[in-house]
């Protein structure tokens, strides 16, 4: 018996110990090549791939379509997995993946049919551009097949990849206007709701477009002084608390200085893009070279595309932040009373165009869901059911294109704008500087031409007044060139008055705090400006915007006989002023701010509620701050919820429920702290359903400084700064370029995670790719 207990033993020692090393090796055939030669009928001449320690590479070849081909061919190689979930999101086909769990979001996502307008806007691409294109998935493909086994995530899903196509970057592309804009016309619904169930009055208090926080670049505009309603236009009764989105709204910081606030002479640029964080990190950081010394640019790529997104060529450097503008109107139905498959337009009642979209179930049948499609866009369902046109730029034939291939090439500031105009992205801040000083502030992006008309609100389009089927031409976008200060920034709120802002029109732009922060600190700078004095401002934590709040809790605190205030009106008073992760004060400002606005904002909007459950006042504005501070300062009788009389009560109740945790001795005082709940999981897509993995190919959870809103510094539970960039074209060896996640998306890779640390510290790393450590050489056979 002893004899066969100790085989069984071994057995249960051994057979998993093989497991692990039959899975190991397994996972490692999928590693991508990183020395030795590959052969390939695709290339014109040979081509030279050098990575530094951390999988940076270095492409040089002799023709730009060789470029295209081994950054495809390196794309696949380290992150198909990535790229191929993005055309799955675009397209609407994650369940063939992912089975039925993806089913609803493929039924939203396939409405818009993206898949069938990339092929499409594939068509009016030039010879150059679809050469590109073909070359770089042909570089996919071959660099898919040259992988020892299929990438690890698809032995976990028991899938198979499948190829690439050239419509397949277009998704990629599609799937950024996911990401960036809104695919259903969620802030303007939000607006309607609003508009139908409360009063006039009130809702021109609750939506301003312009508030003290504006910090915009073209001139300064008037704030709009609202008086606060009479309490009487309130719903009475019972509130409940609304909600508050604490993830970072999907923007972007950047701004540039001009070369006559720089040691060289040349502008300068900082850009952090504010996006969803992940291992691997959206970004991919590529440079691109020709052999003759002709064309050198290094940034940041998007998997799935050919070409660089940001950075710089040695003559101009660029980044981006997202727009806001408006970029696409929900329109009302008429239906034919006698006939439910017609609807009106000026040229009478006509058909639906009706289209089968098949989505395919992995482990289950395929579904056939109908699309109606009208003259102006999808038929789409808002969350009360009620059915809508939408119409949107990603939906026209032209709103994506590869543009940014010409634009690569640009030598100049005043070159570059000529071909920002052309650019079919989402619309983006687009700010430009060149190595002989200049910057520039501009659109990528297409700006729809509308007719004469208010579209802030829903309207029929049926008498053809408000249709809109053109674009402003390149010429006409707005622009600033060259301001005598010296300095551009943006940061997802309004950059533009005038003319020029009635162009763009009005969406959800952000508060101005952010942006006000980094123009006070761009003013401050000394001459000459340095890499390091704009990196510095990306890490930029002080917490102006919450400093008023800090001092009116003060009041509060000081103002209560309740002896369990008196240890948090101690950390209070001493919170440091910035969003550090050790602060206990910063957390018990700004949740007790949060606190205020679930109430006070429920309160206001209460009718709203109780007309649609879906009724969310954080989305319809973000501008939410200038009437609830109005209302805090002017505490006008009425208005505290629940028919109370006593602000200083109502105030003391909001910090009891704000801190309940700690007063109720939940948590400790000393560890409430900031970072205990400004912590960052970026998780790769697989982890939570292989929670055994997560360990292997997530990075870890810690505590950050900054915080989701209204500060430079941006940090959050899954969101942040995808990116940091400072960079000086002409200078790019002085440049600075950090990326969460490392390069590599598979664990097993030697630089997996490689410079994360660095990103979570503010280490700086070099933004050109360092000493080459592998080389593969591709040559023509």
């Amino acid at each position: 018996m002893g004899k066969w207990l100790k085989i069984v033993a071994c057995i249960l020692v051994v057979v998993p110990l093989m497991a692990c090393a039959t899975i190991y090796f397994g996972f490692s055939a999928s590693l991508p090549e990183l020395e030795g030669a590959i052969e390939t009928s695709h290339i014109s001449a040979p081509v030279m791939l050098e990575r530094d320690e951390y999988g940076n590479p270095t492409i040089t070849a002799h023709t730009r379509s060789d470029l295209s081909y081994v950054s495809g061919y390196l794309h696949a190689q380290e992150r198909f997995f990535q790229m191929d979930l993005s055309r799955r999101l675009a397209a609407g086909e994650l369940s063939e993946l992912f089975g039925a769990l993806a089913l609803n979001t493929d039924r939203e996502n396939r409405v818009h049919r993206f898949r069938s307008r990339a092929t499409v806007a594939i068509e009016l691409l030039s010879d150059f551009e679809r050469l590109q294109l073909d070359q770089y998935t042909r570089g996919v493909n071959d660099g898919l097949a040259d992988l020892g086994v299929k990438p690890f995530e698809y032995w976990l899903l028991n899938a198979e990849p499948k190829l690439w196509t050239r419509e397949d970057s277009f998704l990629a592309i599609y799937a950024m206007f996911f990401t960036l804009q809104s695919s259903d016309g969620d802030f303007e619904w939000q607006n309607h709701i609003l508009r139908k169930s409360l009063p006039a009055e009130l809702v021109e208090f609750l939506l301003p477009e312009r508030t003290e926080w504006d910090a915009p670049v073209s001139e300064e505009i008037a704030v709009d002084n609202v008086d606060i309603p009479d309490s009487s236009l309130l719903q009475k009764g019972p509130v409940a608390q609304i909600n508050v989105d604490d993830a970072p709204m999907l923007g972007s910081n950047n701004w540039a200085v001009s070369g006559k606030l720089t040691e060289t002479g040349a502008g300068m640029i900082s850009n952090d893009m504010h996006l969803a964080l992940r291992a691997p990190s959206i970004w991919y950081k590529l440079r691109l070279k020709l052999a003759d010394g002709s064309f050198d640019i290094t940034g940041v790529s998007l998997p799935g595309v050919p070409a660089i997104v940001v950075g710089s060529n040695g003559h101009i450097a660029w980044g981006f932040t997202n727009s806001n503008i408006d970029h696409s109107d929900l329109i009302e139905l008429r239906i034919n009373p006698e006939n439910e498959n017609q609807y009106l337009t000026d040229q009478g009642y006509v058909d639906f165009e009706i289209l089968e979209e098949i989505i395919k179930i992995a482990g289950g049948s395929a579904e056939i869901m109908p699309v109606r499609e009208t003259v102006w866009g999808p038929v789409i369902i808002v969350p009360d059911g009620a059915e809508y046109v939408y119409r949107w730029v990603a939906h026209m034939p032209d709103g994506v294109n590869l543009e940014l291939f010409n634009f690569e090439k640009a030598k100049s500031v005043k070159e570059a704008l000529l071909l920002a105009g052309k650019m079919a992205i989402p619309a983006q801040n687009t700010l430009i500087v060149d190595n002989e000083g200049n910057i520039a502030w501009t659109l990528f992006g297409k700006i729809p031409k509308r007719l004469e008309g208010n579209y802030n609100k829903i309207q029929d389009w049926s008498d053809g007044k408000l249709v809109w089927n053109d674009w402003y031409p390149p010429d006409e976008s707005p622009r600033i060139v060259n301001p005598e200060d010296g300095r551009l920034w943006t940061a997802n709120a309004r950059v533009i008055s005038g003319d020029d802002f009635k162009k763009v029109g009005y969406s959800r732009y952000d508060l101005g705090a952010r942006a006000g922060q980094i123009k006070k600190r761009l003013f401050e700078l000394d001459y000459p400006i340095a890499e390091k004095d704009l990196y510095d401002i990306m890490l930029d934590d002080e917490a102006i915007f919450l400093d008023r709040w800090q001092r009116q809790l003060i009041q509060v605190l000081e103002a209560s006989n309740e002896d369990a205030f008196l240890p948090f009106l101690e950390r209070v008073r001493n919170w440091g002023g910035r969003a550090d992760k050790n602060s206990v004060g910063f957390r018990l400002v700004r949740e007790y701010r949060t606190q205020i606005f679930r109430t006070l904002m429920a309160n206001a909007v209460q009718a709203c509620l109780d007309y649609n459950e879906n009724c969310d006042y954080g989305r319809a504005t973000k501008q939410w701050e200038q009437p609830l501070w109005q209302l805090i300062s002017e505490r006008p009788d009425g208005w505290i919820p629940d028919g109370g009389s006593d602000w200083q009560f109502y105030f003391e109740q909001q910090a009891f429920e704000a801190w309940k945790p700690v007063i109720l001795g939940e948590i400790n005082l000393e560890n409430y702290t900031w970072g205990a709940k400004n912590v960052t999981k970026i998780a790769h897509p697989l982890s939570r359903a292989v929670p055994d993995l997560a360990k292997y190919i997530d990075m870890p959870i810690v505590e950050q400084s900054g915080d989701s809103e209204n500060i430079p510094h941006i940090t959050g539970l899954v969101n942040g700064q995808s990116i940091r960039m400072v960079v000086s074209p002409g200078h790019e060896e002085d440049g600075i370029m950090d990326l969460p996640s490392g390069q590599s998306g598979h664990p097993l890779s030697p630089y997996f995670g490689a410079g994360h640390d660095e990103w979570l510290n503010g280490a700086m790393l070099p933004f050109l790719p360092g000493e080459t450590k592998w080389s593969l050489e591709f040559v023509p056979g």
